[in-house]
């Protein structure tokens, strides 16, 4: 039995459905209230006068890094230090540690944590810093820590610069299509490579509150040196040629070297997106520092752009000790955006017309102009970025969330003409993120086989997005299957063929490690493209019926939500399976205090935990759970549903 199910059994009845759904579409549309949908044009939620609520939070480690930034952009006001503090301090566990998303101590989240506490003004010697000090201690020390926290202690001078990865600044000036390219690793890597790379050309030096205690040290005093590649044989070789080439960088190089660092320039001020931030959060963060400690003053456009992108991206998020100020991965993500239009599309009249209301934004988001994501394809522009306001990325789950939500636009409105244009363009971008195995992906083809990524380095994984069989790319893939079967592609073309055959392989070898959001969209896909005698559709039925548990859930709100609106597609109608989930859904709906807050019910309901991008390995969507719960009840009533 669900900790959230009502301690009284209420008799069934059309009403409470309906109770229940608008409940959770009420819950939902506050949270599409805090978007920039919802504003007037040009306006954005914090000239409401307070942050908004947040749609997307990663971990900790971004908001430490924000923090300890400000030392060289002065552009937090003491709220908002104070304010960031306050959530840091309100993740950190009993232990003293700060976890990673499987709930293990993680020593750089740990680390960060501490050292932004100090810089907030913290007594390094208080009890709960003091916990902290002990776990990274006993996790081997800061040295050990990610790539992120060792550029954090090189910059601050508590550790060699010979001690981070060397990155030849001469690979840029290679072609796009040999292997060490940088334009081979994917769009988030290559965003974190380049400042990487001028800040250890500098090298830079950023004075900020002393980390030293953290690192573990040899009796002389000298930290240790941690190992940059894996243990092997491998690994010693490519250690060895790193040293090689620390050796190398300090000869005199003439006008190569010259024109290698100019075009890592160039090239990182033209990644600079419209909404003032480079690919997300995190790169944005290191290619401002790279600008200031390339001599740009603190009123340069590109700065000013930069500091008002993380801007937007701070808000409110809910915790146990009431709203705190975060420090949000993106903008708004248009996924998310997305998914609350189409909510929108599905209500009563008035909810339909603020649906209509927010199309404008939606397609006003939508990529007109060349971007980097097309070197490697031949496609128009198109599709949708992965955050408002953003130009140069595309991003095919957005791309099909958002043509989710186009294709529930009314035959009547005045939108349709400029809806089925932009969805015939998306068309062509989605064909063009095909790979060659059949699958799709994300931002950029190849971003999932980098070569680069088989070289033994502690953080060469960092260079892909994710793997080419990670559950991520199996969703992607499904998401755009099913969309280009909706817009009338059949099963019998060779890409869509291809494509399925790919998804066969993937259930055929790995199904146990799927989770309900993964096998949701393949039941939405194979609903759309295969006929009910097909393997692929009747393996993922049996799968998603197997995983219903004795309280008529799927597990979480959202995984419940997902397998409804799968397993009505696949089956055609309402079934008793449904039936039960649906129940479960409203009981919780049902059992909430009616005096509950909207973010408070969103809480309780649950939100998402997705792949986030790079070092921020998850993020969560806190809206997702009333968002999803709402859409599928009414779907599940929309078809003839009953409790």
């Amino acid at each position: 039995m669900s900790a959230l199910s009502p301690t009284r059994v209420t008799p069934p009845g059309p009403d409470r459905l309906t109770t229940a759904i608008a409940r959770a579409t009420t819950a939902a549309s506050w949270w599409r209230e805090q978007t920039p949908m919802h504003a007037r044009p040009g306006a954005r939620p914090e000239a409401r006068g307070e942050p908004p609520h947040l749609l997307s939070v990663p971990d900790i480690g971004l908001a430490c890094e924000v923090l300890l930034a400000d030392r060289l952009f002065h552009d937090l006001g003491s709220a908002e230090r104070d304010g960031l503090a306050g959530w840091i301090r309100a993740t950190q566990q009993p232990s003293g540690a700060w976890h990673d998303a499987a709930g293990r101590p993680d020593p750089s989240r740990t680390a960060l944590g501490w050292w932004a506490l100090v810089e907030s003004g913290d007594d390094p010697e208080a009890e709960h810093l003091v916990r902290a000090r002990r776990i990274v201690h006993e996790l081997g020390g800061a040295q050990r820590g990610s790539i992120e926290v060792r550029l954090w202690l090189a910059m601050a001078g508590h550790i060699p610069w010979a001690w981070l990865p060397t990155m030849p600044a001469e690979l840029w000036l290679l072609p796009t299509v040999t292997w060490l390219s940088p334009s081979r690793v994917s769009p988030w890597a290559r965003g974190v490579m380049t400042p990487y790379l001028l800040l250890s050309r500098a090298p830079a030096r950023v004075h900020v509150s002393s980390a030293a205690p953290l690192l573990l040290n040899r009796p002389d005093g000298e930290p240790i040196l941690p190992r940059l590649v894996q243990p092997g044989l491998l690994g010693d070789l490519l250690q060895a040629f790193d040293q090689g080439v620390k050796i190398i960088r300090k000869l005199p190089r003439g006008p190569i070297l010259g024109a290698a660092l100019a075009r890592v320039q160039r090239w990182m001020v033209a990644a600079q997106q419209a909404h003032g931030g480079w690919f997300a959060a995190h790169p944005t963060l290191l290619s401002l520092i790279a600008l200031r400690v390339l001599g740009a003053n603190y009123d340069d456009p590109r700065i000013v752009r930069g500091l008002a992108y993380l801007r937007r991206a701070r808000g409110l998020v809910h915790t146990n000790n009431g709203p705190q100020l975060a420090q949000g991965l993106t903008c708004a993500p248009l996924t998310t955006l997305a998914r609350m239009v189409r909510l929108a599309l599905a209500g009563d009249a008035a909810s339909v017309a603020a649906g209509e209301a927010a199309l404008p934004f939606l397609l006003g988001e939508e990529i007109r102009q060349v971007g980097e994501w097309q070197l490697r394809t031949n496609a128009p522009a198109g599709g949708w970025p992965i955050e408002a306001g953003a130009d140069k990325y595309v991003d095919t789950l957005s791309t099909c969330a958002v043509l989710d939500a186009l294709h529930a636009v009314p035959k009547s409105s005045h939108h349709q003409s400029q809806a089925r244009a932009a969805m015939r363009r998306a068309v062509e971008v989605l064909l063009a993120m095909q790979e060659p195995d059949g699958g799709f992906a994300r931002f950029e083809r190849g971003e999932s086989e980098v070569f680069m990524t088989r070289f033994p380095l502690r953080d060469a994984r960092l260079l892909a997005a994710g793997s080419p069989t990670d559950n991520n790319r199996v969703r992607v893939s499904a998401a755009a299957l099913r969309q280009l079967g909706r817009l009338g592609f059949q099963a019998d073309d060779d890409r869509i063929a291809r494509g399925v055959q790919w998804l066969w392989q993937r259930v055929t070898g790995d199904m146990a490690g799927f989770d309900l959001a993964t096998l949701g969209e393949l039941g939405l896909c194979s609903a759309t493209l295969c006929p009910p005698t097909h393997p692929l559709r009747q393996t993922i039925e049996r799968q998603l019926r197997g995983r219903q548990r004795e309280d008529g859930s799927f597990g979480s709100v959202v995984d419940t939500a997902a397998a409804m609106h799968a397993l009505m597609a696949l089956e055609g109608a309402v079934c008793i399976q449904t039936q039960r989930a649906a129940r479960h859904l409203v009981h919780l709906l049902d059992s909430a205090p009616p005096e509950l807050a909207q973010a408070e019910l969103s809480e309780r309901l649950g939100g998402e935990w997705t792949p986030g991008l790079g070092l921020t390995p998850m993020c969560h969507d806190p809206s997702a759970g009333v968002r999803e719960a709402a859409l599928a009840l009414a779907v599940f009533r929309e078809r003839g549903g009953q409790l």
